[in-house]
Order: C-alpha cells, then structure tokens, then sequence
C-alpha cells in the first residue's frame, strides 16, 4: 500500500516473498517474515532478506519484541543485521546494527497511529530514521493509510486497502520523492494468503512481487 506501514494483528504466521527487478539487471529479492504471539508476554518477530545474485549481495536479519502496555498502547524494540557482500573481493564487507523503537496507539476502534524511530549507521549525513503512520478503517471493508518517513529524504506514503467477501483483498498506493505507485491483489481462504502486486519506480521501472503466508 504505497510502502506504508501496517501491523494490527497479534497472529502467528509465516510468509514468504519474492520480488524480481527488470531494471536492475535481473536482481531478486526473496524474503521470509514470521511473527510469534506469546500470549500475555507480547509478540516476537522476525525476519531476513536477500537481495543479489554471485558478484553481489545485500543480506537483512531482523528480531523485534512487541509488548501490550495497555488497551490503548503497544511499544516495541527491534534490531536490524544489514551486511554488504561483494564476492569478486575488491571491496570491503560492510556491517551495519541498526536498532529502533516503535509505538502503536488505538486512538479510536477504527483509527490507530504507528511509528518507529532508530539509526541509520550507513550514512554520516542522516544517522536517525523515523516513521509515522496512521491507520484508519473507515468501514470494515476499507482500510487508508498515510505515513511521513524520514530516511535518505522526507517522503510522504498513502495507501488504500479494500476486502470484497472476506477473502479477496484489492489495494494500491502512491509515495513521494521519488514517486513510487503501488498495485496488488491477495487471496485470503483457510489460513493462506496468497497475494501478487506490482511496484513502478521511476529508475527501477516495474518490479513485480509474490507472497505466500500461511497463519496458524
């Protein structure tokens, strides 16, 4: 949905992803994300990516803890792995740690805020990250979204999200500087999620993606 940022579910499950760049000479990224409900102790998640292919690669490992303060307030930690490799041994490996804090607050039933602020190791001129997202489901079918996000640059992200019978799910989304516009379709039956969507970026042109997630 444009990039922005969603978790309002406490559910156990894995998903799996795979993103395929034309304009990046043939560059994938696959990923898989779980996430663990520990009943009154809070949430743990995970995750890990892969972006490259044998001259070059970027890894990600992600471990976060959620943990409900109140009805109203759910804070967090997390901690990101990043590492550069380069395999043809001209250039260094780089190691970044990249921590953050994150907060949800249920506003209202329908409207929830979100947002996350941590380091950016990588780059001297902005160290810090930050997002701020906010989430409101205007009937139970329709879900908008509008974040502000400060990495390499201010960027603005809205999404929309609409659920046709329970089970099929419609969105796109549109973010700033650059402008990024966002399209996809999932399927939700049982405990699968099957969803494909398309992401057109000015430089990297259109790169398609598919997940699989299974809910248990």
């Amino acid at each position: 949905m444009g990039g922005c940022i969603l978790s309002d579910e406490h559910e156990r499950y894995v998903a799996m992803g795979y993103r395929y760049g034309f304009a990046t000479a043939g560059l994938a990224t696959a990923r898989i994300d779980a996430s663990f409900p520990l009943g009154s102790y809070g949430l743990l998640h995970a995750g890990y990516s892969h972006l490259g292919d044998a001259d070059y690669a970027e890894h990600q490992t992600l471990v976060g803890y959620d943990m409900q303060i109140s009805t109203k307030l759910e804070v967090g930690v997390e901690a990101t792995w990043h590492l550069q490799a380069i395999a043809d041994g001209h250039y260094d490996n780089h190691h970044y740690l990249s921590p953050a804090a994150t907060a949800r607050v249920s506003v209202t039933p329908r409207l929830q805020v979100m947002a996350l602020a941590g380091t950016r190791p990588w780059d001297d001129t902005r160290p810090w990250r930050m997002h701020v997202s906010m989430a409101y489901r205007a009937v139970n079918r329709l879900l908008a979204l509008v974040e502000v996000e400060s990495e390499e640059c201010w960027r603005l992200r809205f999404g929309a999200e609409y659920c046709y019978r329970q089970h099929f799910f419609f969105r796109a989304g549109i973010a700033t500087e650059p402008l990024v516009i966002t399209a996809g379709a999932g399927i939700y039956y049982g405990k699968c999620l099957v969803d494909v969507s398309v992401e057109s970026h000015p430089i990297l042109g259109i790169t398609p993606q598919i997940s699989l997630a299974l809910c248990f």
